[in-house]
């Protein structure tokens, strides 16, 4: 029996990748929805145009927008769910291939080489890979990454609001012993303006101990 997959993009302002994106994903014949946090630009407005369903929240929370597209892809009873930050950062040429590693994992997160992660973020992501595998004795290479797909059943229930998302997704995988399979891909140039601030860094670490000391089981 083939597994129903579908695509979503967390949007926040992301008028200037959007229509790139739509047409990538669907040139790859996925099912596609968007999960926007408030956006105050034409984000909405594209998918609109596009008929892209948007599910839409008056306020930022990349973690809200995770958690919406697992109830959303749970509720139309899609097996796997795809989920790509909208910055054109992440190739969807890289989603059959990632896709390949389920069912044999539950899953597959798109790794990259961290020579093609912008200086700025290169050291805050390297300590948050090191300081979860310590903390949790695994061996990853890219907790942080915004591309990975996974088995809608059996992910574990989140609790994050903010950038501190990916790294709990990962973390209450691990918990659960769920197998986490990293596939090398590119990782480009984004278009617009980043979202990420100095103060999410202090979130994402903080979440990170809350997950090893603070009882959150998933």
């Amino acid at each position: 029996m083939k597994m129903k997959t579908v695509v979503c993009l967390p949007t926040y302002n992301e008028e200037e990748s959007l229509q790139e994106m739509i047409d990538q994903i669907r040139g790859l014949g996925f099912d596609l929805f968007v999960v926007d946090a408030g956006s105050g630009d034409q984000t909405v407005a594209i998918a609109q145009q596009n008929r892209v369903p948007v599910y839409q929240r008056d306020g930022k929370g990349k973690g809200w927008g995770v958690r919406k597209a697992i109830a959303v892809a749970k509720q139309q009873g899609f097996d796997n769910l795809v989920l790509i930050d909208c910055d054109c950062t992440y190739p969807p040429q890289s989603i059959p291939d990632l896709l390949t590693h389920l069912p044999a994992y539950d899953m597959a997160v798109g790794q990259r080489r961290i020579t093609d992660i912008p200086k700025r973020n290169r050291l805050p992501n390297k300590f948050f890979t090191a300081f979860v595998n310590l903390l949790f004795g695994s061996r990853l290479r890219d907790v942080n990454s915004g591309m990975r797909v996974f088995k809608v059943e059996g992910m574990p229930p989140l609790d994050a609001e903010e950038f501190e998302v990916e790294a709990q997704m990962t973390i209450r995988a691990l918990k659960k012993k769920l197998k986490i399979k990293e596939v090398p891909i590119e990782y480009r140039v984004r278009k617009g303006e980043t979202k990420v601030r100095v103060r999410d860094g202090f979130v994402i670490l903080w979440g990170i101990l809350k997950e090893k000391f603070g009882g959150c089981d998933g």
